[in-house]
Formats: structure tokens, C-alpha cells, sequence
């Protein structure tokens, strides 16, 4: 806020609305616009895993045609002088009422046009590139956002406006890290083909653990003329979704999109005469990381398992309290009907990664399951994220249980997600000479494993680091093994 007066109306707007205003901490600073998500500072923890507030450029905002996938259009600086210098000198206010050191980003990186998955992945409009167009080109754009957000693999789509700020999140959200909620608008609406355009960006790429994002389309009906209700924007906050109501009939179908997407959530409509289509809820928030957060990542198991085999599973813990854990992460399973949770404590591989197994299922056999961890200062995660009702689940199948050939060439690796040493593990024809080589996203060869015959036992490490001893950053790679003109590739999750 930015006077004692509108303290004051804020404090007594909480009352009004059964708020304890004594819960809430109010900090004081300058500011031009209402838009926190835009000029919010942008949490990010270093290799360390300490806190900081990245700190871009903010100026507004430049309205321009989209709609199409044309060239990049250059915008000019002619935003200068609007009063937003204030909102740009928030991020440092904020950091220093909060005691959290600043991280300057010499680029615009506007908050409600960015969205990540918090493991190198990022998704913008292209009006990103538009945006940083005077200052930096594409490739300097890029190496500012790896550098100081570790953001490794940046992606763009279509600006999906027919004239606007051309923002992500009124068109698209990461509700986790492989499922995406993209709008949905009429078919006679002018932007309904540019819509479908960004849903089938997200459907050709792969996740975080190189898998198809599964896509969620929800329906946006319009409420005024042509505008369309921006459901995607939308605030994911300590377990709940808080969602923007319109006052219209198409309100309640996408509550229900977003608790079925999203079980283990509470879902709140939030209905308010003044939400815009490029401008509701999540656009006037940001949220701000706990420090000492307990993090808990997994890639989950494919649908479908070999019958009598153990199922593997690897988990990432980190208690950035520095507390320490509450004993080892666990995995609760069980058939699906069933009440009762059995539970395997995952051991300890190297630094932060965990492994441990569900034991052998006979075919036809449909397993649920959970991780959860706990730590010394009382702070609990679960996966799947939410009130612990969701789970993951795979099928037990007869045709996966047969051994694998010994012609058969396969790539696997645990952990993965890893920090900082992951082990590969290949199958390959006996005395053949392969290549197993590390690339990263942008195919540039990061590290040669194996040029020859493969070690014995198939077994080999990859440190995280590239061929001249260089640790690299978080972030997606892949390692690639090539056989007699064969290839399969696996994809590596490096989170420091």
C-alpha cells in the first residue's frame, strides 16, 4: 500500500470480509498500477537454495496486434514517463521490508507473461521477445533468463490476442508440472483458432520428465461483446484455486474443470464486477515462496508396469530450513478400492535424492500411491500436491513381465530428478560399441559418457557436469545413446 489511508481501507475492507487483519502484514512503498503479478518480484532460489527476488524491468504495457504466427514485432521505447518507474522500483521495497536479497534482471520479464515449472522450464507469448526486442536480441534475452531465473528452456507461443497485452496466463497455466489448463473460447470468436494454436503447442512439446503435457481445455464463454472470461488467470496458493467468477452461466462448469484437474485442491470462485479478460485474478496477485520450504519432487511412474517386477520409484527431497528431514520420504501404496495404505521408506542415494520400490503387483493389479515427507520444523509435502485425497496410479500388466531381450536396446537412469550425480544404466546387443552422449535442449553437446564398448555391468555416472569439469545449471537434458545406427534418448532432470 501506499499511504496510511489506504491501510486503513484495506484493513477494514479484510474485517468487513471476516479477515483477522492482524494476520495480514502490510508493506509501504510508492506504486502506479494495481498489476503486483506484472511488477511483482519473482521468487527464485540460487544453486544453494537460498531465496531471492529476481528484480526485471517493468513499463507498462505496449498493446499490439496477435493472433498470428507472423514475425517478431519490435516495440519501441515509448512507454517511458506513465508513472510506472514507481512499480519498477517495488521489487527492492519488497526485498528489503522482507530482509531477501535482490537479484537484478536487465530484461523485461513481465510477470503475468511467464510461467514456469519450476524445474528450467518456462512458457511466454511471444510478445516477450517484442518486448526486449530494443534492448536485447533472442539469444542475450535467453542467456539473462538461464543466468538469474534458471530458466534453461524457454518457449514461446503465438500471441494469442487480436490486439492486447498478449499475456500467458489469461490463456494458459501449469497446474503441475505435466498438465496445463489452456481456454477454450466460441467457435465464432475471432481468437477460437489462436486458442486451439497454444493448446497444440503445449500438446507437441514434452514435460519436465519428457512426456506429453496432458492438456485441459476449459471453456471461457464471453460476458461482454467479444470478451471472454479469463478462468486461466487464476491464483494456486497454500492449497487452494482461487478462480475469477464472471457472473455468467459458464462460471460453475469451470469450477468443476478445475476440481476435476486438480483433486486434493479447494477451489473458491471469487465473482467481482471488475475482472477484465486480460486482467483478473492472478494478475493482481504474487505470490511469494516460503525460504525454508520442504520440496518434494517426482517424476511419476508410467500408467503401465511389468507384472511381478518392482515398481522403482525416486524421489527429490530438499528441507531448505535446514532443519532436516523427519526420517526418509515414504511411499504409501495400496490396490485401488482399498483403505488402508502399506508404506516403503525411500533410502538415501546421494545428497538430496531418494529410491526405494513398491513390490511386485500380479497382472491386472491397479496400485495407488503417494510420497510424503516431513521435517524437523514441522513443515509436511505431499505428491500429488493438494489435502492428500489425489493420488497416482498405474496398472500391473502380463505383457510387460517378460525380461528383456538381450538384443534389446533401453536407457535408465536413477534418480531423476538428481543432485548433482544421476546413474545411467544400458542395455545394449553384447560387445557392440555405442556412444552415450549428454545434450542439453538446445542440442549442444554437453558431455561424451561412452565412445566404445559399453562399461561392464552397463552401468555409468554422469556427474552433472560438462566435459571440462564445468557444473551445470538446473535444468532438462537428455542423454542419448546411439548402437549401430539405433538410438534411444531419456530425458534428465538436474535440479540443484
Amino acid at each position: 500500500v501506499e499511504t496510511g489511508a489506504a491501510e486503513q481501507q484495506a484493513r477494514s475492507a479484510f474485517a468487513d470480509a471476516g479477515i483477522d487483519p492482524g494476520r495480514v502484514e502490510f508493506i509501504r512503498g510508492d506504486l502506479w498500477s494495481m498489476w503486483t503479478r506484472d511488477w511483482g518480484p519473482q521468487a527464485v532460489f540460487d544453486g544453494d537454495g537460498e531465496l531471492a527476488y529476481a528484480d526485471p524491468w517493468f513499463d507498462g504495457y505496449p498493446w499490439v496486434p496477435g493472433c498470428e504466427d507472423g514475425p517478431v514485432m519490435r516495440i519501441g521505447d515509448r512507454r517511458r514517463g506513465r508513472g510506472y518507474e514507481e512499480d519498477d522500483a517495488l521489487p527492492a521495497v519488497v526485498a528489503a521490508h522482507l530482509d531477501v536479497p535482490l537479484a537484478p534482471l536487465p530484461a523485461y520479464l513481465t510477470g503475468g507473461n511467464v510461467m514456469t515449472d519450476g524445474l528450467g522450464i518456462a512458457w511466454s507469448t511471444r510478445q516477450m521477445l517484442a518486448e526486449n526486442a530494443p534492448y536485447l536480441d533472442e539469444d542475450a534475452f535467453r542467456a539473462q533468463a538461464a543466468a538469474v531465473m534458471g530458466i534453461g528452456d524457454y518457449r514461446l507461443v503465438i500471441d494469442p490476442e487480436v490486439h492486447g497485452i498478449q499475456h500467458i496466463d489469461c490463456y494458459a497455466k501449469l497446474l503441475d508440472e505435466e498438465t496445463v489448463l489452456v481456454k477454450e473460447v466460441p467457435a465464432w470468436h475471432p481468437e477460437a483458432a489462436c486458442c486451439d494454436d497454444v493448446a497444440a503447442a503445449f500438446a507437441g512439446a514434452l514435460t519436465c520428465y519428457g512426456r506429453p503435457y496432458e492438456v485441459v481445455r476449459i471453456f471461457c464463454d464471453v460476458y461482454e461483446g467479444s470478451s471472454a472470461a479469463a478462468y486461466t488467470n487464476s491464483l494456486i496458493l497454500n492449497g487452494k484455486v482461487l478462480v475469477p467468477m464472471f457472473g455468467i452461466e459458464a462460471d460453475h462448469a469451470a469450477l468443476a474443470t478445475y476440481q476435476d484437474a486438480m483433486p486434493g485442491y479447494e477451489v473458491l470462485g471469487f465473482p467481482y464486477g471488475g475482472w477484465y479478460d486480460y486482467d483478473a485474478l492472478h494478475c493482481r496477485t504474487m505470490g511469494l515462496f516460503d525460504p525454508g520450504m520442504l520440496r518434494l519432487l517426482h517424476a511419476p511412474v508410467d500408467p503401465v508396469q511389468p507384472a511381478g517386477s518392482e515398481v522403482a520409484v525416486a524421489a527429490w527431497c530438499d528441507d531448505r530450513s535446514g532443519a532436516g528431514l523427519d526420517g526418509p520420504p515414504l511411499v504409501r501404496w495400496r490396490l485401488a478400492g482399498e483403505v488402508a495404505w502399506s508404506e516403503v521408506a525411500l533410502a538415501s542415494v546421494d545428497a538430496d535424492s531418494f529410491v526405494g520400490a513398491i513390490p511386485a503387483q500380479p497382472a491386472g493389479a491397479e496400485v495407488e500411491y503417494q510420497l510424503v515427507a516431513r521435517d524437523l520444523s514441522g513443515r509436511l509435502a505431499r505428491l500429488p500436491r493438494g489435502d492428500g485425497s489425489a493420488v497416482f496410479a498405474f496398472t500391473a500388466d502380463a505383457a510387460l513381465s517378460a525380461p528383456v531381450r538381450p538384443s534389446a536396446l533401453a536407457l535408465t537412469a536413477a534418480p531423476n530428478p538428481f543432485n548433482p550425480r544421476t546413474e545411467l544404466r544400458l542395455t545394449v546387443p553384447a560387445a557392440s560399441r555405442c556412444r552415450l552422449e549428454i545434450v542439453d535442449l538446445r542440442g549442444r553437446r554437453i558431455r561424451t559418457l561412452v565412445d566404445g564398448v559399453a562399461p561392464r555391468g552397463g552401468r555409468v555416472a554422469w556427474d552433472g557436469a560438462d566435459h571440462a569439469g564445468r557444473a551445470q545449471p538446473s535444468g532438462v537434458y537428455l542423454a542419448v545413446l546411439e548402437v549401430e545406427g539405433r538410438r534411444t534418448s531419456l530425458r534428465l532432470v538436474l535440479q540443484r
